[in-house]
């Protein structure tokens, strides 16, 4: 770290920080896979922080987590939730677009474009394709307080917050690779995708993580008159169009599967999982990329 401290007063140190974009998944990426930590990410956040380089989360989480984990890193950022199914912007921040509708939790206040069908919708049609198909999958929809937890490892507190979806559906699979297929197909008619995320399918809109860190991106640049280069970080299935079309691509090796491969000719592998690896490689970027190497 001293090699940033000596050149943090150089105009040229914030000239390069202030094109970047830090896009980012959260868990297995930012967060521990088991115990949800990000302690060890917390030196490259901070200086991240004291660049002004935007830390955009682009997550699978709902609205509702993203405030709690924001909250205890001490962010308040863009961000895209449930796979890129909606984008969410401080309703304080320069940073705007006309398309934004309102949303205000207790003092809080933002603004969100969600860009498919509402929850309510979505679990809706999946009903009617179990009735009539007879798939069998269970959602967060089907599953009690404490089937979420037991699911997903989460606490009580953060799986009620994992319950209040807006655009998306988390499912385990229970059928054939074949009905999958079928299933896949049903959800196209209807303008919906599946994707697999580490622990869950996501049924949502066609709309993904690359799409949600492109649409920001243009909201950026529109907003400052330059261009941004977006560095991109995750370990899933999910995460694969995002690093594709990212600048700066990092895969994020996983604890418990082989890492991801992806075809870029900038992608770079973390060293270690989680946020361990994520502060290795963020310090690795930034070291390339603001000395010049």
């Amino acid at each position: 770290m001293q090699y940033f401290a000596k050149q943090l007063s150089s105009t040229e140190l914030y000239t390069t920080a202030s094109s970047l974009l830090v896009f980012t998944d959260l868990d297995g990426t930012l967060l521990d896979h088991d115990s949800y930590s990000f302690e060890a990410a917390l030196p490259s956040l901070n200086q991240l922080k004291l660049l002004k380089v935007p830390v955009i989360f682009n997550t699978s989480k709902t609205f509702m987590e993203v405030l709690e984990l924001q909250k205890k890193m001490a962010l308040q950022q863009p961000f895209a939730i449930e796979n890129g199914s909606a984008v969410c912007i401080p309703a304080d921040s320069p940073i705007q677009h006309e398309q934004l509708s309102p949303i205000n939790v207790g003092k809080q206040h933002w603004k969100i474009k969600t860009f498919g069908p509402s929850y309510p919708d979505i679990c809706q049609y999946l009903s009617v394709l179990r009735q009539q198909h007879h798939f069998r999958f269970q959602g967060f929809n089907d599953m009690n307080l404490s089937e979420v937890e037991l699911n997903t490892g989460l606490a009580k507190y953060d799986a009620q917050l994992a319950k209040q979806r807006m655009a998306s559906e988390p499912l385990l699979w229970n059928d054939s690779d074949a009905q999958l297929k079928v299933f896949t197909e049903k959800l196209a008619e209807h303008n919906l995708a599946v994707v697999k995320g580490g622990r869950f399918y996501h049924v949502k809109a066609k709309f993904d993580k690359a799409d949600a860190m492109h649409w920001l991106n243009k909201v950026y640049k529109d907003h400052f008159q330059r261009s941004f280069t977006n560095i991109a970080l995750g370990d899933s299935d999910n995460d694969l169009s995002m690093l594709e079309q990212a600048d700066i691509p990092v895969v994020i090796p996983r604890k418990h599967s082989p890492a991801l491969v992806i075809n870029h000719p900038n992608s770079c592998q973390a060293p270690h999982p989680g946020p361990h690896g994520w502060h290795q490689s963020m310090q690795q970027i930034l070291h390339s990329l603001l000395n010049g190497a």
